[in-house]
């Protein structure tokens, strides 16, 4: 970490980050409804307004590392973003349901692609020296699970994980969800 540190400052010894950042990206993935989370998407809104109020785990780590936390709602499912600041980069609410649809349309990839970008120049432009980005969203770890599944190869049932402690039933639906997106990838890249 700390070759990759002199490297980006190009000073070796590396300057002590002075002005850390945490951004936290925060949307609902639509295949929540396929009952692969123990937690309903509404926890998405209520777990933003928590890191809003300074109450998350996020919020307590910062702290400890010296930085502060931002949150942008790119598509947590709700009528009005928790505030202006917190919802000026959103797409939409919730994703597609990826074991049926695209989470995103080609335009809506784009404008979250451009709101990280201009999220992380807007960081940087006030000061940031490191910038770590999270995600907050009930079902992230069926959409990250699912990449990791296309990118490596893997079988869902050896890449899937339990994600916040699901029973084995959601568990094999979540399995499940992420094969029928990888198919349904696939049959799109065929055609």
């Amino acid at each position: 970490l700390s070759v990759w540190v002199a490297s980006c400052q190009r000073r070796c010894p590396p300057r002590q980050f002075s002005r850390p950042r945490v951004v936290v990206f925060a949307g609902d993935h639509g295949v929540t409804a396929a009952g692969v989370s123990a937690f309903p998407a509404a926890v998405t809104g209520q777990m933003v307004a928590n890191f809003d109020a300074g109450g998350g785990a996020i919020n307590v780590l910062a702290e400890v590392a010296g930085a502060t936390v931002r949150i942008a709602d790119i598509a947590v499912d709700c009528d009005e973003p928790l505030s202006p600041a917190i919802g000026a980069h959103k797409v939409r609410r919730s994703s597609g349901d990826i074991s049926r649809t695209d989470a995103l349309s080609e335009q809506e990839t784009a404008a979250a692609i451009a709101a990280g970008r201009q999220i992380a120049d807007e960081e940087v432009d006030s000061g940031a020296d490191l910038l770590i980005a999270g995600d907050m969203g009930i079902g992230n770890t069926t959409a990250a699970t699912t990449l990791i599944a296309a990118l490596t190869g893997a079988e869902p049932v050896a890449a899937v994980g339990r994600g916040t402690g699901i029973d084995d039933q959601a568990w094999m639906r979540k399995a499940a969800a992420i094969r029928d997106a990888l198919y349904r990838a696939r049959t799109v890249i065929e055609d």
